[in-house]
């Protein structure tokens, strides 16, 4: 009877411990997305009441909520989100314009928008009124991102001295002041700024430089293998109007109507 009693006792230690190793395996494969992102960034990524809120946020919630990925937000200013991509601290990064420098460096998903960019100027008695007036002016832009690239791409013959920031909010604060002329930056999130947070810029002239954004992902076998599952997706959600209504959502436009 003893001897029973401890085959018994040793055969459910035994199958107690198959289901902590079933269960630590299956907890070591849930699938997490390292995503670098600033929390400030309205309307593309921002925190508000400890929640990450935004356009990219959304985006970036369809599609790997689509391949069963959780996201694992790691929020610092932009030249942070840079560095943590390009040491591979995250996996890939919001709202980056897929160009061909970049892409010596990174491998990219097809696009999932195109942005523009756009000149702000003070709208109380501004010393920019159009592209034209940039000369000899203070133009300021934010540190790591590409658009003053993209400005001397098109109007190279503008003169102007460059001014780089690290943050938005002092931008908006020295144009508004005159201290600098003008700033150069996405046309998406300057058109949501004026409209609902009331910062008193005026975009000047039109739109210019089409640029392709898409998810960066280090060159490797296995994110190659994942940039396409990424691609099914984005064609899945824009042909079935999600990415539309997202951007309605944070633009009362659809950004994605002229890119199907």
């Amino acid at each position: 009877m003893k001897r029973f009693l401890l085959f018994l006792v040793a055969g459910l230690l035994f199958i107690a411990g198959c289901g902590e190793s079933e269960s630590a395996e299956s907890t070591s494969e849930d699938k997490v997305m390292k995503v670098g992102a600033v929390p400030d960034g309205f309307p593309h990524t921002f925190k508000e009441d400890e929640e990450m809120k935004g356009f990219n946020v959304d985006i970036f919630e369809a599609v790997f909520g689509e391949l069963g990925y959780e996201i694992d937000w790691v929020l610092t200013d932009w030249n942070g989100v840079l560095a943590n991509l390009q040491s591979g601290k995250v996996d890939t990064a919001i709202n980056f314009a897929a160009t061909e420098e970049r892409a010596e460096t990174y491998h990219f998903t097809d696009p999932y928008y195109n942005s523009k960019a756009v000149i702000a100027s003070s709208n109380e008695d501004p010393n920019v009124q159009s592209l034209d007036d940039l000369e000899g002016k203070k133009l300021a832009s934010i540190m790591g991102t590409n658009f003053e690239n993209v400005l001397k791409e098109h109007y190279p013959e503008e003169k102007y001295e460059l001014v780089i920031y690290e943050s938005n909010d002092v931008v908006y604060t020295d144009v508004s002041s005159g201290k600098v002329d003008g700033f150069i930056y996405g046309r998406e999130q300057l058109l949501a700024q004026i409209s609902q947070r009331d910062i008193p810029l005026q975009i000047i002239g039109e739109p210019f430089g089409d640029q392709s954004v898409a998810f960066p992902f280090e060159k490797t076998e296995e994110n190659d293998a994942l940039i396409l599952e990424i691609n099914e997706v984005i064609k899945k959600l824009k042909e079935d109007g999600t990415f539309s209504e997202i951007s309605l959502k944070w633009f009362d436009v659809d950004l994605l109507e002229n890119d199907q």
